[in-house]
């Protein structure tokens, strides 16, 4: 994987210091490339870049890379699957190389803007057009690849993959973000639309940005389908087999060692098995939890099936506390995901021996892989029951105007009906992915916000599909993205994520929820579709993943010193933003304490 970054200001190339701020840039982000630098420098715009060679490994990659003209030049971050068939439709440009990046070019020549809507893969990129002097950044639709921005104090576009780019400008102050901080206390992780930084910005998932004559212009250039399809099951697991099989065969394709992680569920079984027809010889990791979290006889159950090379690796809790301060330091923002841990130990591991590994995030909110799913159908199936209770509705409202309530059918309606029966939306804004109520966020926070994600679709609150679309644009990108991109670029390797393959999504978010949910089972389209490549005691196991038992975890013995370090000292940086009477009130080993304790550490460690 790569690195970009650049600065965008009039005559910049006439002031000599911002060559070594660009170099300061890309510096900061060496490790998302260590095999190659390169920096290009226009009368208005300088462009870096950090290179990782995955594919043409070859000098032909380097980056900053000019188009055939000459006229327009790419910092590129990332992978687009099937570019080789793009190519084959290109043939009136002259290539230079064999790499995806020279094929964003040549469509960007063709198409202008609209460029984005051509490409399937994960990529953040920025192209410098010197003749219209704009730059055309554009992001991938499911965040899978970083791209932030920021106005620098001298009124200077900067944009980068990380924010440590940004802030090695000096350019920008380091202004902390109430809003984000509001949103990881309530949700464990910062919004996908916001950064940590309140002069930073994110360029959201699947939106473009020109930036041209000191303004910036945001458009969104995809969005999910809207009309469900009707459809057999048979036709379903039909075409759903073909999408995923292809998409695997397409992620498989790179000119250095993959592999893929092994978690002994549904989502890394069926994958390992898939790659293991294209890769005789992978390559699989899991991660080892103590006692009742411990998944891996299942992933080896897997992996001797596929006779796959399997490596496992675990933390002690002696390493615990220190590997926590060790990934926070590294991490831009706040991050309470407790699989950070076992990421990035299994990340490390990994970099011994392969460049990229597939992994199965995202299967869960595609195919309706949580318990909470089957709960919101509950909730529709007794909404669509409901009209049998309109009696009860029209007595009880009578009952509470009787008894002096000024609105009582409202009264009726909001505090018992709708209590009891709510819409599958509030539930899923209230009750998923939660961690401090609102309440108890206000409680903590020094200085009051109410900021909320805002989704880019319609929220249908009779569509089982709405609420699986909220967590593919929001946890999916602020959360398990961050996590994985960050995490392994901290040791140069980069995680591929088959289920987010633009048609297997496309076809997934229009399938009716009948496919994927049911009172008995989630999943129903994978298992049918990919259950006979496992085994039978992974196909009826509970989920897990990488969580961690989190009681134990806060008791390790220095982590409970890194707690009296960081939230019961009045003077931690923490407290500029926290009551700290508040939150000594939350200190009780459960998740609510970790995030208060991520958030103090990431404070701390990040201290101006």
């Amino acid at each position: 994987m790569c690195g970009i970054s650049g600065i965008v200001k009039k005559n910049i190339q006439e002031e000599v210091f911002y060559k070594q701020t660009l170099k300061d840039m890309t510096d900061a982000i060496v490790h998302r490339g260590p095999d190659d630098e390169g920096h290009e420098y226009f009368h208005n715009c300088f462009l870096g870049f950090r290179r990782l060679a995955i594919v043409d490994l070859s000098t032909d990659g380097h980056q900053p890379m000019y188009s055939n003209t000459k006229n327009e030049c790419i910092v590129f971050n990332g992978e687009i699957y099937g570019y080789r068939d793009l190519k084959k439709g290109l043939s009136d440009y002259p290539f230079q190389s064999n790499t995806d990046t020279e094929v964003i070019l040549s469509l960007f020549q063709k198409y202008g803007s609209e460029v984005p809507q051509h490409l399937n893969g994960m990529f953040a990129f920025a192209i410098w057009d010197d003749e219209k002097q704009q730059l055309f950044c554009a992001r991938d639709r499911f965040g899978e690849k970083p791209f932030y921005y920021a106005i620098g104090k001298n009124g200077e576009f900067i944009f980068a993959s990380e924010i440590k780019a940004i802030l090695a400008t000096g350019l920008v102050d380091e202004e902390l973000n109430d809003e984000a901080v509001h949103h990881f206390l309530r949700h464990m992780y910062v919004d996908s639309q916001q950064s940590i930084y309140k002069n930073i910005h994110v360029l959201p998932p699947a939106h473009q940005l020109i930036y041209k004559n000191e303004k910036i212009e945001i458009s969104q250039y995809w969005n999910f389908p809207t009309e469900e399809i009707e459809i057999s099951e048979e036709e379903a697991v039909d075409q759903f087999q073909k999408l995923v099989e292809d998409s695997v065969e397409k992620q498989l394709i790179a000119d250095v060692k993959v592999g893929a992680f092994l978690s002994g569920g549904l989502d890394s079984g069926t994958l390992v098995a898939l790659s293991s027809q294209h890769n005789p010889n992978l390559t699989t990791l899991g991660f080892e939890y103590q006692g009742d979290w411990n998944e891996m006889p299942e992933a080896r159950s897997i992996s001797k099936k596929y006779n796959t090379n399997h490596l496992e690796v675990s933390l002690k809790d002696e390493e615990i506390p220190k590997i926590l301060v060790e990934v926070l330091r590294k991490l831009d923002e706040p991050l309470a995901d407790t699989a950070m841990l076992a990421t990035y130990t299994i990340c490390k591991e990994a970099a011994k021996n392969m460049t990229v590994v597939i992994t199965g995030n995202a299967g869960d909110e595609l195919f309706g892989g949580y318990t909470w799913y089957q709960k919101q159908k509950e909730i529709l199936e007794k909404g669509k029951a409901s009209s049998t209770l309109l009696p009860f509705y029209k007595v009880g409202s009578t009952i509470s105007e009787k008894l002096g309530f000024s609105k009582g059918r409202e009264y009726f309606l909001d505090k018992v009906f709708r209590a009891k029966f709510p819409d599958i939306v509030s539930y899923q804004k209230e009750k998923v992915h939660n961690n401090f109520t609102q309440q108890e966020t206000n409680s903590l926070l020094k200085s009051r916000t109410n900021y909320q994600h805002s989704y880019h679709f319609e929220l249908d609150k009779n569509n089982l599909n709405t609420v699986m679309k909220m967590d593919l644009t929001n946890i999916i990108p602020g959360d398990y993205m961050v996590k994985d991109d960050r995490i392994a670029m901290m040791h140069s390797i980069e995680l591929r994520t088959p289920f987010l393959d633009k048609d297997l999504v496309e076809f997934c978010s229009t399938l009716p929820a009948k496919h994927k949910v049911n009172s008995q089972q989630t999943k129903i389209i994978l298992r049918k579709t990919f259950g006979k490549l496992l085994t039978d005691h992974i196909l009826n196991k509970r989920k897990q993943g990488f969580g961690a038992p989190i009681e134990k975890w806060l008791r390790i013995p220095d982590m409970e010193k890194l707690s009296s370090e960081n939230l019961k000292d009045p003077s931690s940086k923490i407290f500029e933003k926290l009551n700290f009477n508040e939150v000594q009130k939350q200190l009780n080993y459960n998740y609510k304490h970790w995030s208060l304790l991520v958030l103090g550490i990431w404070m701390r460690e990040h201290a101006d």
